[in-house]
């Protein structure tokens, strides 16, 4: 039935939900504890939670009770505000002042849950904390709150669409969307799908038009999300927005050239080889590459190096592999060379906010790690050296690593040529006619031991 006053979703069963456990959950709200009624746009009721007939005879202990099992944060209950530093973990007097806002008006929220929160800032400046917080105490002051962190949030969706699923899509998403108060922990850090994004705006629109309280808690600046999340979650009349902990440049996480858009874009599914290939020989020769690179982001394993003249789509392939990887949970970073050295130069500087070491563990130990246009950086001593100890590294340790390149043979430093060409771990692909050995005429890297077990 449709009418004004039915509710929306007749059902809700819990994220976690065990098939064989018998539960005692209503009919009509799954357990949440109110209803929503299907409305238009713009009536008075639409968007708004009305407590469930289940809850009209429900005792203190049993309500606290069905909240926090309706919350999902499991373990995250420990995090509350006693236990929380009130200024923060970071030294900086800026953003402890910062942070004492944001603990302030968070339980400002959690008294009488209203607007958007959104608390930015870097790896374990306390977001989840202070999040988890306020969403615990809601629940003490007996308001329904929902705790998602975001990867998990879109897993759950994608495992909605399979036929035996105990949640139908439509019941989860609905769920999702109309929580009284939601929490969505670490926005930005799931695989940057078409699919993912565009639930993500679906959802976060819906909460923003029907004005429903929210958290989120993300590590990257507003300006990095997409036009239509910048504008929801910055709009000043209905968000406040604290930055904990500025980045700052403190890794180089900040380098991964995969969420621009541009990038982003460059996928398997839409490569051409016919806008690359002048010929039929081309052609064969950039088919060959595409299968190759398909081969190895299934199953990333040894080097594979691509070279070619500028426009031969060197980085498409490399950043098809990037994102192959990323959409199948294998953590990737891909970095365009030059950026990478003047990340790490400006990591010397007392100042830094992080050292050098720490960044450059970070790059050499990556899963996946895609290094773009190798070649392209100044020659210099220092920036020759540290590029060997990067290779060299995750040579030696037989990390999966992609470089690009459309320098040739000869201007590349020896040390890092034997290994980028090493038939026992390396495969070469010659895009285009390019003369990479500097012979007149183009000659392949012996095929090794990893370029076979990618046939």
């Amino acid at each position: 039935m449709n009418d004004a006053t039915s509710p929306v979703g007749e059902r809700v069963a819990p994220l976690e939900a065990d098939p064989t456990e018998e539960t005692d959950l209503c009919t009509r709200c799954g357990g949440a504890g109110f209803v929503r009624r299907t409305v238009r746009l713009g009536h008075p009721d639409f968007g708004k939670a009305f407590p469930c007939e289940c809850t009209q005879d429900e005792k203190e202990d049993e309500r606290l009770e069905r909240l926090q099992r309706y919350s999902n944060l499991g373990p995250l209950t420990r995090l509350t505000f006693d236990n929380l530093i009130p200024r923060g973990r970071s030294p900086s007097s800026a953003h402890q002042e910062s942070f004492s806002s944001a603990v302030e008006a968070a339980r400002t929220f959690s008294e009488k849950p209203s607007g958007w929160l959104v608390l930015t800032g870097t790896s374990g400046c306390g977001k989840t904390h202070l999040a988890a917080a306020a969403a615990g105490r809601c629940i003490e002051r007996g308001h329904a709150a929902l705790f998602m962190v975001v990867p998990d949030l879109l897993d759950h969706l994608r495992a909605a669409y399979q036929p035996g699923s105990e949640v139908a899509y439509d019941e989860l998403f609905d769920l999702v969307r109309n929580a009284p108060v939601l929490v969505l922990d670490d926005l930005g850090v799931q695989s940057q799908t078409s699919w993912a994004d565009e639930k993500l705006f679906q959802l976060i629109n819906h909460r923003y038009n029907a004005q429903l309280p929210t958290i989120f808690t993300t590590n990257l600046e507003l300006a990095a999300f997409d036009q239509r999340l910048q504008t929801r979650l910055g709009d000043p009349t209905f968000a406040q927005v604290f930055t904990l902990e500025a980045g700052g440049g403190s890794g180089v996480s900040d380098l991964d050239s995969l969420g621009l858009p541009l990038l982003r874009a460059m996928t398997f599914k839409d490569f051409d080889a016919r806008l690359l290939a002048v010929d039929a020989d081309e052609m064969k020769n950039v088919q060959n590459a595409y299968r190759q690179a398909m081969n190895f982001a299934q199953e990333p394993k040894d080097w594979l190096v691509i070279a070619g003249s500028t426009g031969r789509g060197k980085t498409r392939l490399a950043a098809g592999i990037g994102n192959f990887c990323r959409e199948a949970g294998t953590e990737v970073m891909f970095l365009v060379v030059p950026d990478l050295l003047d990340r790490l130069r400006s990591s010397y500087n007392p100042q830094s906010p992080t050292a050098f070491d720490r960044l450059f563990d970070q790059v050499r130990e990556v899963p996946v790690l895609i290094l773009d246009d190798l070649g392209a950086e100044s020659g210099t001593p220092w920036a020759d050296e540290k590029l060997f100890q990067l290779l060299n590294y995750r040579y030696n340790a037989c990390l999966p690593t992609v470089i690009t390149t459309n320098a040739m043979a000869g201007q590349i430093e020896d040390r890092v040529l034997t290994r980028l060409t090493d038939p026992a771990i390396s495969s070469m692909l010659l895009m285009g006619r390019f003369d990479f050995w500097g012979k007149g005429e183009p000659k392949r890297a012996p095929s090794g031991r990893g370029s076979r077990s990618r046939r």
